[in-house]
Protein backbone atom coordinates (compact mmCIF):
# COMPACT_ATOMS: atom_id res chain seq x y z
CA UNK A 1 0.00 0.00 0.00
CA UNK A 2 1.23 3.48 -0.86
CA UNK A 3 1.93 5.75 2.11
CA UNK A 4 -0.37 8.67 2.82
CA UNK A 5 0.40 11.68 0.63
CA UNK A 6 -0.58 15.29 1.16
CA UNK A 7 -1.97 17.49 -1.61
CA UNK A 8 -2.73 21.19 -1.82
CA UNK A 9 -5.42 21.76 -4.44
CA UNK A 10 -5.39 25.14 -6.13
CA UNK A 11 -8.91 26.54 -6.27
CA UNK A 12 -8.97 26.07 -10.05
CA UNK A 13 -8.80 22.30 -9.47
CA UNK A 14 -11.95 22.44 -7.34
CA UNK A 15 -13.73 24.67 -9.83
CA UNK A 16 -12.96 22.22 -12.63
CA UNK A 17 -14.02 19.34 -10.37
CA UNK A 18 -17.33 21.01 -9.66
CA UNK A 19 -18.03 22.06 -13.23
CA UNK A 20 -16.74 18.85 -14.83
CA UNK A 21 -14.55 20.83 -17.23
CA UNK A 22 -10.88 21.58 -17.83
CA UNK A 23 -8.99 24.85 -18.28
CA UNK A 24 -10.27 25.07 -21.86
CA UNK A 25 -13.91 24.80 -20.78
CA UNK A 26 -14.21 21.33 -22.33
CA UNK A 27 -16.00 18.47 -20.55
CA UNK A 28 -13.40 16.66 -18.44
CA UNK A 29 -13.75 14.63 -15.23
CA UNK A 30 -10.04 14.58 -14.33
CA UNK A 31 -10.35 17.04 -11.44
CA UNK A 32 -13.57 15.48 -10.17
CA UNK A 33 -11.94 12.05 -10.14
CA UNK A 34 -8.80 13.45 -8.50
CA UNK A 35 -10.69 15.05 -5.59
CA UNK A 36 -12.82 11.96 -5.08
CA UNK A 37 -9.82 9.61 -5.18
CA UNK A 38 -7.84 11.70 -2.70
CA UNK A 39 -10.76 11.62 -0.30
CA UNK A 40 -11.66 7.97 -0.94
CA UNK A 41 -8.18 6.62 -0.40
CA UNK A 42 -5.76 7.39 2.39
CA UNK A 43 -4.48 10.77 1.26
CA UNK A 44 -4.82 14.24 2.75
CA UNK A 45 -5.83 17.62 1.37
CA UNK A 46 -3.84 20.37 3.09
CA UNK A 47 -5.76 23.56 3.61
CA UNK A 48 -5.52 26.70 5.69
CA UNK A 49 -7.96 29.50 6.44
CA UNK A 50 -7.16 31.70 3.40
CA UNK A 51 -7.37 28.72 1.04
CA UNK A 52 -10.70 27.61 2.53
CA UNK A 53 -12.06 31.15 2.03
CA UNK A 54 -10.81 31.12 -1.57
CA UNK A 55 -12.45 27.71 -2.16
CA UNK A 56 -15.77 28.91 -0.83
CA UNK A 57 -15.74 32.13 -2.84
CA UNK A 58 -14.67 30.52 -6.10
CA UNK A 59 -16.98 27.52 -5.81
CA UNK A 60 -19.95 29.72 -5.03
CA UNK A 61 -19.21 31.55 -8.30
CA UNK A 62 -18.72 28.41 -10.39
CA UNK A 63 -21.64 27.57 -12.64
CA UNK A 64 -22.95 24.08 -13.01
CA UNK A 65 -26.56 23.15 -13.43
CA UNK A 66 -28.58 22.38 -11.47
CA UNK A 67 -28.25 25.21 -8.98
CA UNK A 68 -28.58 22.77 -6.06
CA UNK A 69 -25.21 21.26 -7.03
CA UNK A 70 -23.25 24.53 -7.21
CA UNK A 71 -21.69 23.94 -3.80
CA UNK A 72 -21.17 20.19 -4.22
CA UNK A 73 -17.41 20.48 -3.73
CA UNK A 74 -17.84 22.68 -0.64
CA UNK A 75 -20.15 20.03 0.82
CA UNK A 76 -17.73 17.25 -0.12
CA UNK A 77 -14.88 19.07 1.62
CA UNK A 78 -17.01 19.82 4.68
CA UNK A 79 -17.86 16.12 4.89
CA UNK A 80 -14.16 15.27 4.53
CA UNK A 81 -13.34 17.50 7.51
CA UNK A 82 -15.21 14.99 9.68
CA UNK A 83 -12.96 12.14 8.53
CA UNK A 84 -9.75 12.06 10.53
CA UNK A 85 -6.73 12.89 8.36
CA UNK A 86 -8.60 13.93 5.21
CA UNK A 87 -8.17 17.69 5.61
CA UNK A 88 -5.11 18.87 7.47
CA UNK A 89 -4.47 22.39 8.69
CA UNK A 90 -8.05 23.64 8.48
CA UNK A 91 -8.03 24.56 12.16
CA UNK A 92 -4.65 26.29 11.95
CA UNK A 93 -3.64 29.84 11.17
CA UNK A 94 -2.45 31.04 7.80
CA UNK A 95 0.86 29.82 6.40
CA UNK A 96 3.45 32.54 6.95
CA UNK A 97 5.48 34.35 4.33
CA UNK A 98 8.93 33.09 3.39
CA UNK A 99 12.11 34.95 2.45
CA UNK A 100 11.99 34.39 -1.31
CA UNK A 101 8.32 35.20 -1.71
CA UNK A 102 9.20 38.44 -3.46
CA UNK A 103 10.73 36.39 -6.30
CA UNK A 104 7.29 35.20 -7.37
CA UNK A 105 6.61 37.09 -10.61
CA UNK A 106 3.85 39.70 -10.56
CA UNK A 107 1.45 37.56 -12.59
CA UNK A 108 1.37 34.93 -9.84
CA UNK A 109 1.47 37.19 -6.77
CA UNK A 110 -2.24 36.55 -6.15
CA UNK A 111 -1.30 32.88 -5.56
CA UNK A 112 1.37 33.55 -2.97
CA UNK A 113 -0.91 32.29 -0.17
CA UNK A 114 -1.00 28.83 -1.76
CA UNK A 115 2.77 28.89 -2.40
CA UNK A 116 3.28 29.78 1.28
CA UNK A 117 1.24 26.73 2.22
CA UNK A 118 3.29 24.50 -0.09
CA UNK A 119 6.56 25.85 1.29
CA UNK A 120 5.36 25.47 4.91
CA UNK A 121 4.04 21.92 4.52
CA UNK A 122 5.94 20.31 1.65
CA UNK A 123 2.64 18.98 0.29
CA UNK A 124 2.25 18.41 -3.45
CA UNK A 125 0.73 21.50 -5.07
CA UNK A 126 -1.82 20.56 -7.75
CA UNK A 127 -2.74 23.36 -10.13
CA UNK A 128 -4.03 23.81 -13.65
CA UNK A 129 -2.44 27.28 -13.64
CA UNK A 130 0.41 26.95 -16.16
CA UNK A 131 1.78 30.47 -15.48
CA UNK A 132 2.01 29.67 -11.74
CA UNK A 133 3.88 26.43 -12.42
CA UNK A 134 6.20 28.27 -14.84
CA UNK A 135 6.74 31.15 -12.41
CA UNK A 136 7.68 28.82 -9.55
CA UNK A 137 10.17 27.13 -11.84
CA UNK A 138 11.69 30.31 -13.33
CA UNK A 139 11.96 32.05 -9.95
CA UNK A 140 13.88 29.10 -8.49
CA UNK A 141 11.35 28.70 -5.66
CA UNK A 142 10.28 25.22 -6.79
CA UNK A 143 13.86 23.95 -6.74
CA UNK A 144 14.95 25.82 -3.60
CA UNK A 145 12.10 24.40 -1.53
CA UNK A 146 11.98 21.08 -3.40
CA UNK A 147 8.31 21.66 -4.18
CA UNK A 148 6.36 19.11 -6.16
CA UNK A 149 4.09 21.17 -8.44
CA UNK A 150 1.93 19.09 -10.77
CA UNK A 151 -1.05 19.28 -13.09
CA UNK A 152 -4.31 17.59 -12.13
CA UNK A 153 -3.57 14.93 -14.77
CA UNK A 154 -0.14 14.22 -13.25
CA UNK A 155 -1.59 14.05 -9.74
CA UNK A 156 -4.32 11.65 -10.83
CA UNK A 157 -1.82 9.46 -12.69
CA UNK A 158 0.29 9.28 -9.52
CA UNK A 159 -2.63 7.70 -7.66
CA UNK A 160 -2.37 4.16 -8.94
CA UNK A 161 -5.71 2.42 -9.51
CA UNK A 162 -4.60 -0.45 -7.29
CA UNK A 163 -4.49 1.74 -4.16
Amino acid sequence: MTPNRAFILDENVLIFAQTGTNENGEPDDTCTELVNRIIDICHTIVIDIPLWAKYRHQLDQARRPPVSQRSAMVRLLRDAIRIDGKLDGFDRCNAVSFAEEGLIPQGSQDDRFIVRLAVATGATLVTADTPLRDDLESSGIRAQYDLEVVTPEEALASLAPSE
